[in-house]
């Protein structure tokens, strides 16, 4: 009779225990719940005891009462790598509108990044400026127009590298500038009585400010200010002193 007793009293503990065992179920926010775990569906977790149905997005792990655990966070290997834009070095751009020394004009530019951390570019722009050297146009009797031709190597600092969509860059450039220009002749009454064509060269130094803009790997913009002054300038062998030298314009090329 006392062994009966016994193996029942341990029988009804032990389906009681069985009740009343619970699973835990950690939340995203730090939370903890002990709960019946009934039911897991791809978007909730079902419980009783009291009933709750929980958004599975907000769970971090379940622990079982039998100890084993369910994991619901992404690891950091199944979280999806972030895309990484490779950059050419090579850029080829077109300078559709540029405000010059004395005109408007149009260029084209290429640029070649000379170091593996972006930092430092060689850079060529090559430009026309409308009726450039000729600063006389308006009494000019023959209304001829004389472009300026300029060359102007250089290389862009970029403080933060140039691989990114929108980056700063200051930098040195040589510019040279050539084309004609003509001198009036006068004769003693001060009457123009004719025209000279004369070839006008100039070397001067520009510092360079530019907004690079990469919306893409391929497509490169940007915008450019610069300013400087010439140290030989002369117009028909004639030394003229120095000249103001500027630039200002939009550029939109291919970067590869």
């Amino acid at each position: 009779m006392y062994i009966k007793t016994l193996l029942l009293t341990i029988a009804g503990t032990l389906a009681l225990n069985a009740t009343y065992a619970q699973d835990k179920l950690f939340k995203k926010n730090g939370d903890m719940l002990e709960v019946k775990v009934t039911e897991i569906t791809t978007r909730t977790v079902s419980t009783n005891g009291p009933t709750y149905t929980i958004n599975k997005a907000d769970v971090s792990k379940i622990e079982y009462e039998n100890g084993s655990e369910d994991f619901f966070s992404p690891t950091e290997e199944n979280r999806p790598a972030r895309k990484q834009v490779k950059y050419g070095n090579n850029i080829i751009s077109v300078m559709p509108m540029q405000i010059m020394t004395y005109d408007v004009g149009v260029g084209i530019a290429y640029e070649r990044v000379l170091d593996n951390a972006g930092i430092l570019s060689f850079y060529l722009p090559v430009m026309v400026e409308f009726d450039g050297t000729n600063n006389n146009s308006f009494i000019n009797p023959n209304g001829k127009s004389y472009p300026a031709y300029y060359v102007m190597p250089g290389l862009k600092l970029y403080p933060t590298g140039s691989r990114g969509v929108v980056r700063y860059a200051v930098g040195p450039n040589l510019a040279y500038r050539t084309g004609k220009e003509y001198i009036l002749n006068y004769d003693n009454l001060g009457n123009i009585v004719g025209e000279t064509e004369e070839t006008s060269t100039a070397l001067g130094i520009m510092v360079t400010n530019s907004l690079n803009i990469n919306p893409t790997k391929n497509i490169h913009m940007g915008l450019e200010l610069g300013l400087g002054f010439t140290y030989f300038n002369k117009l028909g062998g004639v030394e003229m002193g120095t000249d103001a030298l500027a630039q200002f314009g939009f550029k939109i090329g291919y970067r590869f």
